[in-house]
């Protein structure tokens, strides 16, 4: 006789079989970080770190139950479902990126800000490019421009907010996946080549402080110190602005201010090498081409879903 557990493990085993290309791709780093917390605990000591594991083990806990209890989770797909999975996995994506603070240092201790800003001079004749923004600092021009590094998904939600509205849902879950695969394609990234940034690696050749902002000292604070290479902001910033061109092109002339702007202050902010900026539109440019053909081929990698069983008739016997 089957029991509860078994039904739910079997559950469980379906939708995993049946999983979207967002959770396909969330999913390792999932398990690996969870691996690493059982191996070193100790390792989970930033409060940040703490509260980030702790609200991806919720987030990842509500994807089991849905899984093994909704009807619909994985079944045929619908556009609510799919949409509600896709943002799940873009989230618990988001979560995971505190974590980087101490899991990448478990597995990768060295530092390659030496390297990138090797890789800079290098490109500029053997000058450091971001010592040039110099004679433009100013301390008005730099609270905007962290305010403008702050607003990072504003682009993005903004497109999204757009395309459902217009219900135009091929296209949102485009972006919902090119999202997440540009963020875990970042965290593998930060995973090979990990470094802190110019402010750190550079900071005996600056001669303009912008260290007195009180916004820059906090995200300083809660920063995971391996996410330079690639620079997150200029993929998704960029991601945004492909997919606009193809989707929204009136929202994209509207964005394009605030687009550009996140793009300078990565620099001027002293946050990415150009190197970083330079990985970053690649990225862009690659997750733009890949996302919509994984969207499209992927069902087709599914097993099919048996089909209901007709329903019994009913033979009627005259009185």
């Amino acid at each position: 006789m089957r029991t509860a557990t078994t039904r739910t493990d079997d559950r469980t085993r379906t939708a995993l079989s049946r999983l979207e290309p967002g959770e396909a791709v969330v999913l390792p780093f999932l398990v690996l970080l969870a691996l690493l917390a059982a191996l070193r605990p100790s390792a989970v000591g930033h409060p940040d770190s703490r509260s980030a594991l702790a609200a991806s083990a919720a987030l990842a806990t509500l994807w089991c139950a849905a899984a093994a209890w909704c009807p619909v989770w994985h079944g045929r797909r619908s556009h609510l479902t799919g949409h509600t999975r896709g943002l799940l996995a873009l989230a618990l994506c988001l979560l995971l990126y505190p974590s980087l603070r101490w899991a990448v240092p478990m597995l990768h201790p060295a530092r390659y800000d030496a390297a990138l800003a090797g890789a800079d001079r290098w490109l500029f004749g053997g000058r450091d490019p971001l010592t040039s923004l110099e004679p433009l600092m100013h301390p008005t021009l730099t609270a905007a421009l962290c305010w403008v590094y702050f607003c990072l998904w504003v682009p993005p939600l903004s497109l999204a907010v757009v395309l459902a509205v217009c219900r135009r849902h091929r296209e949102l879950s485009d972006l919902i996946l090119a999202l997440t695969l540009g963020h875990c394609a970042g965290f593998a990234g930060y995973f090979l080549l990990p470094a802190i940034g110019p402010w750190y690696e550079l900071a005996d050749r600056f001669t303009v402080s912008i260290d007195g902002n009180w916004w820059i000292a906090h995200y300083r604070a809660h920063n995971n110190n391996v996410d330079a290479f690639p620079s997150l902001h200029i993929a998704t910033t960029t991601l945004v602005g492909l997919l606009a061109w193809r989707d929204c092109r009136p929202l994209l002339w509207l964005l394009s201010p605030l687009l550009v702007a996140i793009g300078v202050s990565t620099l001027y902010l002293r946050w990415h090498y150009v190197v970083d900026v330079l990985a970053g539109l690649a990225l862009a440019v690659a997750v733009r081409l890949l996302a919509p053909r994984l969207n499209a081929a992927w069902p087709r990698t599914r097993p099919e879903l048996p089909r209901p069983a007709p329903a019994r008739q009913r033979h009627h016997v005259p009185l």
